[in-house]
């Protein structure tokens, strides 16, 4: 759209102070001749822009006027900057607002902001073969139409597959969108009740003309919270209070098992609730880190199992040697 470029050619004027129109046009993706439309309809709209002919001419902002549209400060601006390339989005858009909210910045905090930018590589891809049948493709393009679905209160015909019911036809209500440890979902109710969905399991996302309207008093950050904690509950047959401390909470996420963080303990470990389908697979996934865990009184038979577990890598490899 003609406005947005308006904007972004009056923010690069701003940030560097004296602009071509090549240096326009390279830098928004349009044509030289664009970029002196574009540039004279500023000055038609009343902007204080100018341009000065000959070696070393441009477009300047007369007088050095400016235009804050951001107010960040530089903490603001380098933890933005941060998150942003942490996420490693790569959508037109993205880097669109990147551009623009970067090019509005004044220049201390800009350069700043560029330096951290540059600190931080998102790498999506896997360890070890990233050809592995066990690493799924991500299809995250779903994030925005389903974001405008949400705002708009709009009804979703989608197609979704997962591993074990394979390709579902439903139509959803979708009411925001979450991200956990690196997998989006949308929450969302359905026929069935209210479900949640990992965006990059989704095929196909078709937004409809129908609108609905959301529960009332429906708040996001409190309804998740009440889906992560009622599927330890429901999916795990045998759970156990503990407390861990950070290297076990990730080592246990990183194992896939099921931990729901209740919050922080003073000394620094975590108060958590762990779970699987059963006594004997949760003493194994937490056999390896129990010496960063301290079970609360956990299930007779997962102690059993664990006391099973020690006594077989006892016969196994011997007793522990004194350090």
């Amino acid at each position: 759209m003609r406005a947005d470029r308006l904007v972004a050619t009056l923010l690069l004027l701003q940030a560097r102070g004296k602009v071509t129109a090549r240096e326009v046009a390279n830098e928004l993706e349009v044509s030289e001749r664009t970029a002196r439309r574009d540039l004279d309809a500023l000055s038609a709209a009343g902007v204080p822009v100018y341009s000065q002919q000959g070696r070393g001419g441009g477009w300047h902002l007369l007088g050095g006027a400016t235009t804050d549209l951001t107010g960040l400060r530089s903490p603001e601006a380098r933890a933005l900057m941060t998150m942003a390339a942490a996420t490693g989005r790569g959508s037109v858009e993205f880097s669109s607002a990147m551009r623009k909210l970067m090019q509005a910045l004044p220049e201390p905090v800009r350069l700043e902001a560029e330096r951290a930018l540059a600190t931080v590589v998102a790498d999506p891809t896997s360890w070890g073969n990233p050809g592995s049948v066990s690493v799924e493709a991500r299809r995250d393009e779903w994030i925005e139409p389903l974001q405008r679905a949400v705002l708009a209160r709009r009804r979703v015909d989608l197609t979704y597959d997962t591993p074990r019911k394979g390709i579902s036809l439903r139509t959803i209500e979708p009411l925001g969108l979450v991200v956990k440890q690196g997998h989006w979902y949308v929450l969302a109710m359905t026929a069935d009740g209210r479900r949640s969905f990992r965006i990059d399991r989704i095929v196909d996302a078709q937004i409809t003309l129908d609108v609905f309207d959301p529960p009332r008093d429906f708040d996001l950050e409190t309804t998740w919270e009440e889906i992560t904690t009622g599927y330890v509950e429901r999916s795990s047959r045998v759970t156990t209070r503990a407390v861990a401390t950070d290297f076990a909470v990730s080592a246990l996420r990183s194992l896939g098992v099921e931990t729901v963080v209740h919050g922080a303990l003073d000394d620094g470990r975590w108060d958590v609730t762990l779970g699987a389908w059963n006594a004997d697979v949760l003493a194994a996934e937490i056999a390896g880190v129990i010496a960063f865990l301290e079970l609360i009184e956990p299930p007779t038979d997962v102690v059993a199992r664990l006391a099973e577990i020690g006594g077989e890598l006892v016969s196994r490899f011997g007793e522990v040697p004194e350090r």
